[in-house]
């Protein structure tokens, strides 16, 4: 995934809720990445874990993602304890 064509996706309030979005992003199919993850020095793994996260996606993934967090946050308005995204039907 080329840093250039990344778009922000959605802006998630913990580290941990930014990588179960990106989990349900990749199940959907679209490449998704929490912004900071590939930084592995001790400074940037404590400031990962408590402080807002990006969720990018490639510009051509953007309206996509988009629908897809849009789903998993009117589920999770629905159900407020909930963090993780709602089950797949079919």
């Amino acid at each position: 995934m080329s840093s250039l064509d990344l778009r922000v996706v959605h802006t998630a309030a913990s580290y941990i809720e930014a990588q179960l979005l990106v989990g349900l992003l990749e199940s959907e199919g679209v490449a998704a990445r929490a912004a900071g993850s590939e930084l592995m020095d001790e400074f940037s793994a404590a400031q990962r874990l408590i402080g807002p996260t990006q969720v990018v996606v490639k510009q051509e993934d953007l309206e996509l993602a988009s629908e897809i967090v849009a789903a998993w946050r009117a589920y999770a308005a629905e159900d407020p304890s909930s963090e993780t995204p709602p089950p797949e039907e079919g």
